[in-house]
């Protein structure tokens, strides 16, 4: 066991549970948290500092991790022991924004191609290097629409200079989730949501687990500030 202290870039929705996810700063790696309550997830509970507050994107926060526990879908996973995490500071420095973009995927194919998803035969047959990855995406929008009585949350966006490959994603950010909630059925451009200009919005992308034969990507962070 070793404590490490972790820059948070996801705390997302993973069945009724959650997945944080981040880089660690002292491995420079990404790392996938995980408890041992409910198999492959965090429970709320798990994700909260002594004073009950969830940890937030742009957290550093200081963890005591256990073994690894890393599969062919999700190689960065490692299991956390019930020491309670410690917030440390806001991940909001100059030199901070520098850092963040030596992991930033510069490319147009995000997680193992251009489509929302991925064989879980091919997975199977050869794990993946990373099932996470930092996006800048540019001409970015978010859909909100009904389908079948349910409510869908898709982000759309371009990745990379050459291809401008448009990725259409579902969204499983609790924080941006919430910006969503309460608007009608449509299309809104990311600029909707801001009435200052944006410094930079990067979005965190997970490849999930297995469901119906496929692995989906999934937006699981949206980091956005203020210029």
């Amino acid at each position: 066991m070793s404590i490490d202290r972790i820059l948070c870039l996801a705390n997302s929705y993973k069945h009724s549970h959650r997945c944080v996810a981040g880089v660690s700063l002292v491995t420079k790696k990404w790392v996938r948290l995980v408890g041992r309550s409910v198999p492959g997830c965090l429970t709320i509970k798990e994700t909260c500092y002594p004073d009950g507050s969830e940890a937030a994107l742009l957290d550093v926060f200081e963890a005591e991790l256990g073994e690894k526990c890393g599969s062919n879908c999700h190689p960065e996973d490692v299991f956390v022991t019930d020491r309670p995490w410690r917030p440390v500071r806001r991940f909001d420095k100059p030199s901070d924004a520098r850092f963040l973009t030596e992991f930033l995927n510069k490319g147009p194919a995000v997680l193992q191609g251009y489509g929302d998803r991925v064989y879980a035969r091919k997975i199977d047959a050869a794990p993946v290097d990373r099932s996470l990855e930092l996006i800048h995406p540019e001409d970015l929008w978010w859909w909100i629409r009904e389908e079948e009585g349910k409510r869908k949350n898709r982000a759309l966006f371009r990745a990379g200079h050459v291809s401008r490959a448009r990725y259409d994603l579902a969204v499983t950010d609790p924080a941006w989730l919430d910006r969503l909630r309460h608007l009608a059925a449509g299309i809104y451009p990311h600029s909707f949501f801001f009435k200052e200009k944006l410094s930079k919005t990067l979005l965190t992308v997970s490849l999930s687990e297995p469901f119906e034969k496929f692995h989906y990507k999934l937006v699981a962070g949206v980091v956005a500030s203020h210029a």
